[in-house]
């Protein structure tokens, strides 16, 4: 006859189940942020695209050029100079208006795919090897998730809001100051709000948010504030250039 032990008492038995105030390693990363990021990036690249100063300056200075060619041609030989004199222009300038469009077309390309795509890769490894020195038990899909959702969210919110000031019809100075503003102070909730997720998924204790995530706070508001002044310079001259247009 087999011996069955007895159950063990009830004051021994103890929840198998972590904590709750303990991060899970098993955190899911936000697959949907892999596809909404680089649609974000290709709007804002239109966007930068569809108002490009430098192409803008050139059409303007063409046709100052064209109105003053005309001023100049007698009243009585205008049938017969006009259209060769614009086709003048227009073939001295389209060279120029093709440059300008490619040289945009590339610094746009930079500040929309390259930097935000290399910023949140170099970011997350940055920030998840220095974790690691101190411990990370939300584990590399813990900060994985923090920065998708950060650099989608705060992108999105970067798109709509430059979206929304340029189809409003405000006068320029105020435009002007409401995208600056409003554009910087997303890139501030979006720190703050990254550090923030960064602790909770790691269990960050004060020390660590102190001497780390606070220096790693400041140091990511003045590059990104950088390019916040880059788009904000790009979208002002063109804005600038349509009014005196």
């Amino acid at each position: 006859m087999s011996f069955i032990p007895p159950p063990p008492p009830l004051g021994s038995l103890r929840p198998t189940c972590p904590p709750a105030n303990e991060p899970s390693a098993n955190a899911s990363v936000p697959l949907w942020c892999l596809v909404a990021l680089p649609v974000v990036w290709f709007l804002s690249l239109q966007l930068l695209v569809s108002h490009n100063p430098l192409t803008r300056a050139i059409t303007l200075g063409t046709d100052l050029a064209k109105e003053q060619a005309l001023k100049a041609i007698p009243q009585e030989w205008m049938g017969g100079l006009a259209q060769p004199v614009i086709q003048l222009i227009n073939q001295y300038v389209g060279p120029y208006v093709l440059a300008g469009e490619a040289f945009m077309g590339t610094w746009a390309i930079l500040l929309t795919l390259i930097l935000p795509a290399s910023f949140l890769l170099l970011g997350f490894a940055t920030v998840h090897g220095v974790l690691l020195l101190g411990g990370a038990p939300g584990g590399w899909k813990g900060t994985a998730r923090a920065f998708l959702l950060n650099h989608a969210s705060a992108d999105l919110a970067t798109l709509a809001w430059a979206g929304l000031l340029l189809a409003l019809k405000l006068p320029h100075v105020s435009q002007c100051l409401l995208l600056l503003s409003g554009l910087l102070l997303i890139r501030l909730v979006a720190h703050t709000w990254l550090l923030v997720s960064l602790a909770q998924a790691h269990s960050l204790g004060a020390i660590r948010i102190i001497f780390l995530g606070l220096p790693a706070l400041f140091f990511g508001l003045a590059i990104s504030s950088l390019l916040t002044l880059a788009t904000w310079t790009w979208l002002t001259a063109d804005l600038v250039l349509a009014a005196l247009r």
